[in-house]
């Protein structure tokens, strides 16, 4: 309905220009993030059960205090670069959202998962080769062992700590513990083998392996 220059002057005047994040959001719907951002110049997909939003930084506080909603934010951009890296990035950030219970979680907040390779096939070799054998046992038998593990460690291996996020009994960790350690051939009282799980973990959640 809009002659063409007046859709010019509207489409500058609601352009997103600098830095640019992609955030995914989870747990809030349309009609909330369309509220909370009719201010700021965005974009808003509806993948699944996934929101992602296109825009500024600030985006980010803004959508942090949506009642419920959990969001992962990617680094800054240039508007116009591609989005796959970004895309693994808020993925990842949004799971440690949900995981954490925080409202945003920025990539790059963890300081080792910024280190990992951008390459999916260098990130699911890392995983195959360290967490392979626990993800093939946690399917077949719907067990739990890679989130304990991950529970653990992201609470300093705190065990009591991490049992009762877990709400399991300390004894029933330390057995998961010792039924990781197993299968994945790996000594958790090893400093090596601790990092190593470590950034496997990190892959795999980057991959979206791991809720």
């Amino acid at each position: 309905m809009l002659d063409p220059e007046s859709a010019r002057r509207r489409l500058a005047r609601h352009a997103i220009e600098g830095d640019t994040v992609l955030i995914v959001v989870r747990r809030a719907t349309d009609e909330a993030l369309l509220r909370c951002l009719q201010d700021h110049p965005h974009l808003l997909l509806t993948w699944g059960e996934d929101r992602y939003v296109l825009g500024s930084p600030v985006l980010a506080g803004e959508i942090g205090g949506l009642p419920d909603a959990a969001a992962g934010m990617s680094r800054p951009f240039l508007p116009g670069a591609a989005l796959r890296v970004a895309q693994r990035e808020a993925l990842w950030a949004v799971s440690k959202a949900v995981e954490s219970g925080r409202p945003v979680v920025r990539y790059g907040d963890d300081s080792t998962g910024r280190w990992l390779p951008d390459d999916p096939a260098v990130l699911t070799a890392l995983v195959e080769h360290v967490l392979g054998e626990v993800l093939r046992y946690d399917a077949a038998h719907e067990s739990q062992l890679l989130v304990s593990v991950r529970t653990w460690m992201e609470r300093d291996r705190r065990t009591e700590t991490a049992a009762a996020a877990l709400h399991i009994h300390p004894n029933t960790l330390a057995y998961r513990l010792r039924r990781f350690g197993a299968l994945a051939d790996r000594d958790l009282a090893s400093t090596g083998a601790l990092a190593e799980v470590w950034l496997a973990i990190q892959a795999a959640g980057t991959l979206g392996l791991t809720d």
